[in-house]
């Protein structure tokens, strides 16, 4: 009966959980990007664990015990920087490379800009959506995250909503763009994916040309 069961899963039931798969796998995909940007740029030490770096959908130990291909994610990290300084980025899709683009920035802001990351306050959104924006400020380094993304999805988006920010340009450091600081649309910051890592664009020009 054991080995029917385990058959059936991948026959005839096979269509329903491809279809179930595709139908979350974006929500799952914003909450993961979600969750590294805050877990990279909270207080504390940053800690990735080797293989992460792109979708992690194993269970626990043993489940995630697995060789890492350091090679792929090389290779993909030098594609990934190259693209980037010709303005083009990963798509959130399967190949996760849309989170290692995430990590790598995250980690470089915080290797090469400690300066940016000594107090931690919140950063307020308003609107009908505020309850869906994680938002915080590191002294200078600014994240942004999507909460319950099936939930915004099913209210229409962000709508008018806004956060606030002191009204000073801000560079995303994940995309590059440039926006207007002060009250800035959710829609707008969020345009490309469901996160972002804004910095103040003076101090980050400093901070280059130190």
């Amino acid at each position: 009966r054991m080995h029917a069961l385990v058959d059936a899963a991948f026959s005839g039931a096979r269509p329903l959980i491809d279809d179930i798969v595709a139908e979350i796998a974006p929500f799952g995909w914003s909450n993961a990007l979600g969750a590294k940007l805050v877990q990279l740029t909270a207080p504390g030490a940053p800690d990735v664990y080797q293989g992460s770096e792109l979708w992690e959908t194993s269970l626990v130990d043993p489940d995630n015990r697995r060789p890492v291909d350091f090679a792929l994610r090389r290779e993909m990290l030098a594609e990934i920087d190259a693209a980037f300084s010709r303005g083009e980025l990963p798509a959130v899709d399967t190949s996760g490379r849309a989170k290692m683009l995430l990590t790598s920035r995250a980690l470089r802001l915080r290797r090469d800009r400690a300066d940016l990351f000594t107090i931690h306050r919140p950063v307020t959104a308003i609107g009908a959506a505020a309850a869906h924006a994680v938002a915080f400020d590191r002294g200078g380094a600014t994240t942004v995250a999507t909460r319950l993304p099936v939930g915004l999805r099913h209210r229409g988006g962000w709508g008018g909503t806004q956060m606030l920010l002191p009204d000073r340009e801000v560079v995303d450091v994940l995309t590059g763009r440039r926006l207007a600081g002060g009250a800035i649309a959710l829609s707008d910051v969020l345009d490309t994916y469901p996160v972002a890592l804004l910095v103040d664009a003076r101090r980050l020009e400093e901070g280059s040309s130190r």
